[in-house]
């Protein structure tokens, strides 16, 4: 008797759900384009998914720093977040309009300038190694695509304006 009670307690639950979902949608698609099969259409899903996977993304970079691992690469962050690696390169290339490389050293990049931020005694080959770069040369030439200037002379910069507050 109690296991006929939960079932059709639970079965009463998802009809009510479900209703709530259609009623839903028929409110909200007043002026929406013709819709599929699966009550979206087919441009709207293939956008939202990928748009999905590439906040995934973003926020795994940002709250895990794999880019601090000098050998990381395209196919360990399509493991982490559970995705196959080409779909995923294109899906960045898409939403940042930057490919894989050019994508983890932006990452790089604002990290050096957090630590600068945070030690401004920090030379610059100090912070393109704490910042995963495997060489100065590639951390200078990506600073300067990010902020548009040398690492040294934003250094220098943020230097001033810090003693300028004191």
């Amino acid at each position: 008797m109690n296991h006929l009670l939960v079932l059709l307690s639970a079965l009463l639950l998802a009809a009510t759900s479900l209703m709530g979902v259609i009623l839903y949608l028929k409110l909200h698609q007043k002026d929406a384009e013709p819709m599929n099969a699966d009550c979206m259409p087919a441009a709207y899903q293939t956008a939202a998914i990928d748009q999905y996977l590439y906040d995934r993304c973003c926020r795994y970079m940002t709250e895990r720093r794999p880019f601090l691992v000098v050998s990381f690469t395209l196919q360990d962050l399509a493991n982490a977040i559970y995705t196959n690696k080409a779909y995923l390169s294109k899906t960045i290339n898409r939403y940042s309009g930057k490919n894989f490389r050019q994508y983890v050293n932006y990452y790089r990049v604002m990290y050096a300038m957090e630590l600068f931020r945070k030690n401004m005694g920090l030379r610059v080959a100090e912070l393109a190694s704490l910042s995963g770069f495997r060489s100065q040369t590639v951390f200078l030439r990506s600073f300067k695509v990010v902020m548009g200037e040398q690492p040294g002379a934003w250094c220098s910069r943020m230097r001033k304006k810090y003693n300028n507050k004191i």
